[in-house]
């Protein structure tokens, strides 16, 4: 079953590579992403307000970033407060926002210097794997419906080329369970926003990477990619559109 979920969504994503143009305003995907929390757009002058101030040294942080109440209630109040003598920023995005850690903080996880390297890696998956994603109309976090592996630290969301060769890991490790869920994973983003992004967040939905999800599925096979499916990923790759970036704006 999901072999042939796998497949029709390499036809898709072959098909859409095939048109090698962008998806035009009022498509399905469109009215997916516009439910979705957008920083950039949601958050009106108080985005660039923030991250031009630098309040944040890593620029990833605020994007992350969740807000406690709907972000439309945010900019009302920023508007109101911002011309107040009293008015901190850096106070006002605190009180309101929920600031992110980066990946296994809170873990006690340490480095066992007596293990292989392999046996290292393979205590790492645990800490780098986030469960099922729910639904939240105030994250940038594009929710996954399965387990999937992220790299850490400030990167707490998923990344579509270097998923590859953390499934080649996973693989070794015996771990093809969690490889095929990463896979769904891919899938229900190119039946839900029409791509795979760079990663899954709304912010990086106008981008994506070098086209692997064939690469990702072979990779479960143990006997070479069947003629039909590695036509299909040659045809993707022949035309995908040059830097491998979609037009954003």
């Amino acid at each position: 079953m999901r072999v042939a979920t796998f497949c029709a969504a390499i036809a898709t994503l072959a098909a859409g590579c095939g048109r090698a143009t962008p998806s035009t305003p009022g498509a399905p995907q469109d009215s997916i992403t516009a439910k979705l929390y957008d920083p950039a757009r949601d958050l009106g002058a108080l985005f660039p307000a923030v991250q031009l101030a630098g309040i944040f040294d890593d620029s990833k942080t605020f994007v992350d970033a969740r807000p406690k109440v709907a972000p439309s209630a945010i900019v009302k109040t920023f508007s109101a407060e911002r011309g107040g003598p009293a008015f901190d920023l850096r106070t006002f995005v605190n009180r309101d926002f929920e600031i992110p850690h980066p990946v296994g903080a809170g873990v006690d996880f340490r480095t066992d210097t007596t293990q292989t390297m392999e046996e290292h890696i393979k205590a790492l998956w645990p800490v780098l794997t986030r469960k099922p994603d729910t639904t939240d109309a105030r994250s940038s976090l594009i929710p996954l419906p399965n387990p999937y592996v992220v790299p850490g630290g400030r990167f707490r969301e998923v990344y579509y080329w270097d998923s590859y060769f953390t499934m080649l890991g996973l693989v070794q490790s015996g771990r093809t369970d969690l490889v095929r869920d990463m896979l769904d994973n891919f899938a229900h983003l190119i039946s839900t926003v029409g791509h795979i992004p760079n990663g899954n967040r709304t912010y990086y939905l106008g981008r994506s990477q070098p086209p692997f999800f064939a690469a990702m599925v072979a990779c479960t096979h143990r006997r070479p990619i069947p003629a039909r499916r590695f036509a299909i990923s040659t045809r993707s790759r022949k035309n995908m559109p040059s830097g491998w970036t979609a037009p954003s704006g």
